[in-house]
């Protein structure tokens, strides 16, 4: 699945086949002003948070910016005394690091299962061109200690013991989980079309111009 914004810049795509686990990813076209970006999440990235950062995509009047390390770091997590841009969260198991030289800049983000091997739950990654305010409405997402309904069925194996369950109602079927994502996908197609209708109509209703002021015509 492919979706691409109104203005032909940013593309999101979604390939459960891509080599190395990151089904999701969404860039900038090459050429299409100012320095291309690419941001990558993988297979097991929690939905709500993906959304999160679709929906920072979308907006029209981006929040203001604000240093995600500050965002993670009000919630409660650690940094750590061998470099300041490296954040670790309360419970050890995810780790967010901006790294940077004189050539590029990258932010990564860990997340592991604490077991013998450090078995790996689901990574994201962003390049350095990413926009701030991007990785900001992602890091609030990470960083939400909001409960996320999940069918029981739905929990990534070796974790079960790891997290706090609480039923309220009847849990979510797998085909219910899929309803909500394909819900959220319609979501920000739709908010896609608004902006394209919104940025079409003003293009075909420029700023009037004043009419001529009677007796202001030139004469030689």
């Amino acid at each position: 699945m492919k979706l691409t914004s109104p203005d032909m810049v940013s593309v999101l795509t979604l390939d459960p086949s891509a080599d190395g686990n990151r089904w999701w990813t969404i860039s900038t076209c090459p050429g299409a002003g100012g320095l291309p970006w690419q941001t990558s999440f993988d297979s097991h990235t929690p939905a709500e948070i993906i959304a999160s950062y679709a929906d920072a995509l979308t907006d029209i009047t981006p929040a203001h910016e604000q240093d995600p390390f500050t965002v993670l770091k009000a919630a409660g997590w650690t940094e750590e005394s061998h470099s300041p841009r490296f954040v670790t969260s309360p419970d050890s198991m995810c780790e967010v690091e901006h790294f940077a030289d004189d050539v590029s800049a990258y932010w990564f983000v860990r997340t592991t299962i604490p077991l013998p091997d450090q078995h790996r739950l689901w990574g994201a990654y962003f390049s350095g061109e990413t926009p701030p305010h991007l990785i900001t409405a992602f890091a609030a997402a990470l960083a939400d200690p909001a409960p996320l309904p999940r069918a029981r069925t739905a929990l990534p194996l070796g974790c079960c013991h790891l997290v706090a369950a609480t039923s309220q109602g009847t849990w979510l079927s797998a085909t219910q989980h899929e309803r909500q994502i394909s819900a959220r996908v319609t979501s920000v197609r739709n908010a896609a079309r608004r902006a394209q209708r919104a940025a079409a109509k003003n293009s075909t209703n420029p700023a009037s111009v004043p009419p001529p002021v009677p007796g202001s015509r030139r004469t030689r």
